[in-house]
């Protein structure tokens, strides 16, 4: 039994022309069009609704789940007005991830702006990430190992995909995601931050991630001065051309029989030994 407020309607048409044009946001080119984005699922909208609360237009919750999740429909009423209760039909064609919350906000919702730069500063440049997945995925891994912030390079899913933002876990909402050109534009942008670019790779030349962390806050080691890190395509990695532009090579050391890491997986590895670092100079 729902307790939602009687003065709201119950939406329950799913062939509205809001219903499709809300479910068309999946599409890069409606979000371009529009300017808006899809944000789904409890956790996602919560963070959309607490720290990018301003960009919220809309927000759609399934009549049998409003109380499950008060909290965050409490948080999104707090943002917009425009909270509306939702039949089960409707729900299902504004999304069928949404675990019976949706959101619309405008693709403002995503900062697109670095911070200033600081002392010992981590970031990310995502080369050609192509899994939505993974991108939402090294996101959400770099926003809890204290990165400043994302660099993806023209290739890159979009931030605002919502396969992203899901993967993400709201992330996206809590750090930066800035997007560039080329390669080559990312490398300039590290550079005029005073930072240096390291690309994840098990090639001839590259510097063992273990003795980077051994050397900790010694003037020697890479992690204690700012840096980046170069996350590469899931099926080729970096290309060779990338891999001349960055500053240094680092490989990941396993111990098993396993061939390589998931990228997601070696983006969390490098970024709590980066973590790692600036906690002991700390």
């Amino acid at each position: 039994m729902s307790s939602f407020p009687e003065r709201l309607t119950l939406l329950d048409n799913p062939r509205a022309d809001r219903v499709r044009r809300v479910s068309g946001l999946v599409g890069r080119s409606a979000r371009s069009r529009s300017g808006l984005m899809l944000v789904e699922g409890p956790q996602a909208v919560r963070e959309l609704v607490t720290h990018r609360g301003e960009c919220v237009r809309d927000v759609y919750v399934r009549q049998d789940v409003w109380d499950t999740h008060a909290d965050v429909v409490e948080a999104a009423r707090r943002a917009t007005r425009w909270v509306h209760p939702v039949s089960t039909d409707v729900s299902a064609a504004l999304s069928g991830d949404s675990q019976g919350i949706c959101a619309v906000a405008s693709l403002d919702a995503i900062s697109r702006e670095l911070p200033e730069p600081s002392v010992g500063e981590t970031l990310v440049v995502l080369a050609q990430g192509r899994d939505p997945g993974n991108v939402g995925t090294i996101i959400r891994t770099a926003d809890a190992f204290g990165a400043v912030g994302v660099i993806a390079v023209a290739g890159t899913v979009d931030a605002s995909s919502p396969k992203v933002v899901r993967a993400s876990a709201g992330s996206v909402f809590h750090i930066p995601v800035c997007q560039v050109a080329s390669f080559a534009d990312a490398r300039a942008l590290i550079h005029g931050r005073s930072a240096a670019l390291l690309g994840t790779s098990g090639g001839a030349g590259s510097v063992d991630l273990a003795q980077m962390l051994v050397q900790g806050v010694s003037a020697r080691s890479r992690l204690s001065q700012s840096h980046a890190w170069v996350f590469g395509n899931e099926a080729r990695g970096l290309s060779g051309a990338d891999m001349r532009l960055c500053d240094a090579l680092v490989s990941i050391p396993m111990s098993g029989d396993a061939e390589s890491l998931n990228v997601a997986s070696a983006a969390a590895t490098c970024l709590f030994a980066s973590q790692t670092v600036r906690g002991l100079q700390g």
